[in-house]
């Protein structure tokens, strides 16, 4: 069925549905995984700019007419029709509307004397709106149900301070946007992730866990900056998650720049992150590059970091930290794309066997329109330590 747009019945009907799912989502309304971009498609599938496929100024999240149309088009092994319910309702312009529905099935062992642990569970379920206020004003909110395979009555991990069972219902991202045009300036208050590092999808990665982007870490932030054809400058000043007190406790800064080139096939990035939380500040330094080799069909890509933390107890020295991820996306063939990753955390870099190691391979199938197959293998090494091994797949599927 085909909904026209210019009828006064159904622009009232989709402007009232646009409102309605906007307060539903800012107070947290369905079953969640972090729903990041993939930061293997840009430069690989022609877009420079990650504002390009999604409506965040740094990506992820909900994506543009432009994003549907290159997912049907062109990211899928078979061609379907990306747009909004496969092309069944079409919103009005100024109404954007979404939704990520992800299942996943788990073994992790780590040397238990038990055995392998075995998981399957709903991981996500996330709905997106997006209503513009007038040319230049937007607001956007995503809400969900928290997946995990815990049990309800166990206390959350520790970078969280609230218990699961009085938690599971959350927005994790809900703001509101000042962005005259897609290329230029633009400001945004709420609840997101501060532009900073690679952006990978994969929440376990040590340059999201370890530097304040897990899982329901989203902070509350004022950010602002500019987007161009030729780089992006993103500033941040963020908070603790005030409303529902669930996540990172720091507050800080955050800055992220970055140039491109190499004919559009490449970009480096600096990027820095002041956060102070109880008993300690961390500062951080780092660099991300990418470069695709197009003949290879080959994405190189990489995140290092450096950490200087400094704690408030009488007695405990500074102490310097590392993080980093290297790797590549190899894209075979139209839908398929391998990433391999070999990643580092050292906790302490004056300690020797202070690190963990980390090999992960990545294989996404994008067989048609709208839908992903998931297969990720993990292999953790701490220094002197045995080998954890984890093996996820996921079934992906977004309106």
């Amino acid at each position: 069925m085909t909904i026209s747009r210019t009828s006064a019945g159904p622009a009232v009907v989709w402007r009232l549905l646009g409102l309605g799912v906007l307060g539903v989502l800012g107070v947290g309304a369905l079953p969640a995984r972090t729903a990041l971009a993939y930061p293997q498609w840009q430069f690989t599938s022609g877009a420079a700019r990650c504002n390009q496929c999604h409506y965040d100024p740094a990506g992820g999240g909900l994506i543009t007419s432009y994003g549907r149309d290159a997912d049907g088009d062109e990211l899928s092994t078979w061609n379907g029709d990306g747009a909004f319910l496969h092309g069944a309702a079409h919103p009005p312009a100024w109404l954007s509307l979404g939704g990520d529905f992800r299942g996943a099935s788990l073994v992790n062992a780590v040397q238990d004397p038990a055995g392998p642990t075995y998981a399957t569970f709903p991981m996500q379920a996330d709905l997106h709106a997006r209503v513009m206020l007038g040319r230049a004003i937007s607001v956007y909110a995503t809400g969900g149900f928290r997946g995990q395979t815990r049990d309800p009555s166990d206390p959350v991990p520790t970078q969280n301070y609230q218990p699961i069972d009085s938690s599971r219902l959350i927005s994790r991202a809900h703001y509101l946007m000042w962005q005259p045009e897609v290329i230029g300036p633009y400001a945004r208050v709420g609840r997101f992730f501060a532009p900073f590092g690679l952006r990978l999808a994969e929440h376990v990665t040590y340059v999201r866990r370890d530097l304040g982007f897990d899982l329901l870490e989203e902070t509350y932030n004022v950010s602002g900056g500019f987007v161009h054809e030729d780089a992006e400058l993103h500033l941040t000043a963020f908070a603790p998650d005030f409303v529902r007190h669930i996540g990172s406790v720091e507050k800080g800064f955050a800055a992220y720049y970055e140039r491109r080139g190499l004919d559009g096939a490449g970009s480096l990035a600096i990027q820095s992150r002041l956060a102070f939380s109880p008993g300690i500040t961390r500062l951080c330094f780092g660099t991300v590059g990418k470069a695709f080799i197009e003949r290879a069909r080959l994405l190189l890509l990489g995140e290092i970091d450096v950490v200087q933390m400094t704690f408030d107890a009488a007695g405990v020295g500074d102490r310097a930290q590392l993080v980093g991820a290297v790797g590549f996306s190899f894209l075979p063939t139209r839908g398929v794309m391998l990433t391999l990753l070999g990643e580092r955390n050292q906790t302490d870099l004056e300690v020797r066997d202070s690190a963990l190691n980390a090999g992960t391979l990545l294989v996404n199938w994008f067989p048609y329109a709208h839908f992903e197959v998931q297969l990720m293998g993990r292999l953790q090494s701490p220094s002197g330590g045995d080998t954890a091994k984890t093996l996820l797949a996921q079934l992906h599927y977004f309106l």
